[in-house]
């Protein structure tokens, strides 16, 4: 604040005429004043001291006044002259690639917190239709205000990215207050670019690699002390360093064979054989990732035994301790194609005795590759133990700083009294003091079932979609539709339909297997190609 404001007047609301102005009248000096609407003395009572510009609640003799507010919006040289202010500030964030099936819930989070909503596409891979991966025009038409992506014909870079925004940022009179990334491919993204953008509220950048390759946070996690998996990391374009690899670490099969900077389950291959594990680690060395970049190494790792979870956290210097578990999810998977594939995953109640330890490792897990702020998802691996009857023994499988998939905030949201996701992921990243229930206990059961094609070929029919048939039925999603190539799923983005129910456990578990039995394709096998 300038000098000129150090002998601002203050407005005394204890005088018997309310049209009176005290002043700090000085020789030679012009004073500015404040102008604006005055507060009554009642309203005056109830309010505390808004601010002072550098001068006291006392007047020029020294007396303590009764009331003292400032009651103006702005100062200027002389109040009988019209002011016209700049345009204010308004406050954004930005969406780093954004998912339709998320969008509606966080504009409508940010809608309430009157900020503008700036997405950035940075085009990976295309992998399936707009759902998932949706154009600028899609998003604008659900609300988003402005969409970033890069020029055609060049990749995405950061750099050029924050580059653009702040240009944004300057000629729109916007402040942007976080970044938040909205899926997989972004983790890595979104804490550089916000450090870039001059923002506070992001991950620690020291570990933003140990948040997106599976190596690096398995190195992380097991620095802080957790429990990992075996691994080692594999650079033979022929698979020739399987052998080696799995004698130096003592492994049985089955042996996973996985890209180290994979999504939806792609790229990950169970082998039983050695045969099998080579040619494995051989084709993820020489391909491109599902996130469109080159695999320089391959992950071959030990196959855990036990039950697998998803535990999401919301992470936050404003928690009693940093990082919060919100929900958990027990998954149910089948043995299909050398992998294992869902059936459907069901969530928990997180406070309940027989989860303890997975909620202790799942937080241990985020502190250890630097998650601060904004949603956390933990997959891991337990052990059930009868005589305890609880799960013990987590270990990580993976964890990825951002809103987990599978509208699982969503489900948390319909099911857990008080609780509201959305809210509280933008209020995180945007460094707002977030706010949580008391317990995250479920009223009802959640579950998600992954509808599949058990053929390949060409789709000509369906029977049973109509999945709002079932009592329990909350939301669905078909990925295909008549005319379209199928094939037996093996991946989150090979299945025909998703399936979301909410209600009692029994009718839950009953509907869930309706869903999944009463979907019948019709496929018309394909010729091959002729040579």
């Amino acid at each position: 604040m300038n000098a000129e404001i150090e002998n601002v007047s203050t407005i005394s609301l204890n005088r018997p005429d309310d049209d009176q102005v005290e002043t700090n009248d000085m020789e030679n000096i012009e004073h500015e004043a404040l102008v604006g609407a005055e507060m009554s003395v009642k309203e005056a009572r109830k309010s505390a001291t808004i601010a002072t510009l550098g001068d006291t609640p006392f007047s020029s003799g020294g007396e303590e006044l009764e009331h003292h507010a400032i009651v103006a919006t702005e100062i200027v040289s002389d109040p009988v002259e019209p002011h016209h202010p700049d345009a204010i500030q308004v406050n954004a964030v930005v969406l780093l690639d954004p998912r339709l099936t998320d969008c509606p819930e966080v504009l409508e989070a940010t809608k309430r917190r009157g900020l503008i909503t700036l997405a950035v596409i940075p085009k990976p891979k295309r992998i399936t239709g707009s759902e998932f991966y949706p154009t600028a025009e899609a998003l604008l038409e659900i609300g988003v205000h402005q969409v970033y992506e890069p020029p055609i014909g060049q990749n995405f870079d950061i750099t050029e990215c924050a580059n653009h925004l702040q240009t944004v940022e300057q000629q729109q009179n916007l402040r942007f207050l976080g970044v938040i990334p909205l899926r997989e491919a972004a983790v890595d993204y979104s804490d550089i670019l916000a450090a870039m953008l001059g923002l506070h509220v992001h991950n620690d950048l020291g570990l933003c690699s140990a948040r997106r390759d599976k190596g690096l946070m398995k190195t992380a996690v097991a620095n802080a002390g957790l429990r990992v998996a075996k691994f080692a990391r594999l650079t033979a374009q022929d698979g020739s360093d399987v052998p080696n690899a799995i004698k130096s670490l003592e492994l049985d099969f089955p042996v996973v064979v996985k890209t180290p900077r994979g999504m939806s389950t792609m790229d990950v291959y169970i082998c039983g054989s050695m045969e099998e594990a080579v040619r494995r680690s051989g084709e993820i060395v020489r391909s491109v990732g599902p996130d469109g970049k080159k695999a320089n190494y391959s992950l071959l790792e030990e196959f855990l035994v036990g039950n697998e979870f998803a535990v999401n956290l919301i992470a936050s210097p404003t928690t009693p301790r940093g990082v919060q578990v919100t929900d958990i999810w027990e998954y149910n998977k089948i043995s299909t194609d050398g992998t294992m594939v869902n059936t459907w995953q069901t969530m928990v109640d997180p406070h309940s005795d027989t989860y303890a330890a997975l909620v202790r490792y799942a937080e241990g897990v985020c502190r250890a590759v630097g998650i601060k702020y904004g949603f956390a998802h933990v997959e891991l691996m337990s052990r059930y133990d009868e005589k305890k009857n609880k799960f013990v023994e987590p270990v990580m499988v993976e964890v990825g700083a951002r809103l987990a998939g599978g509208r699982k905030a969503i489900m948390a949201g319909a099911t857990v009294p008080g609780w509201k996701p959305f809210d509280a992921m933008v209020d995180a990243h945007c460094g707002v003091p977030v706010r949580v229930p008391a317990r995250f206990s479920p009223a009802k059961i959640a579950k998600q079932v992954y509808v599949p094609s058990t053929k390949s070929g060409k789709l000509i029919g369906v029977e049973g979609d109509d999945f709002d048939r079932l009592k329990t039925y909350d939301s669905s999603i078909m990925l295909v539709k008549v005319g379209d190539q199928v094939k037996r799923a093996r991946d989150l983005m090979s299945f025909c339909a998703y399936v979301w129910l909410i209600g009692s456990k029994e009718d839950v578990e009953a509907d869930a297997k309706k869903a999944r039995d009463e979907f019948i394709v019709d496929v018309e096998e394909q010729e091959p190609d002729s040579p």
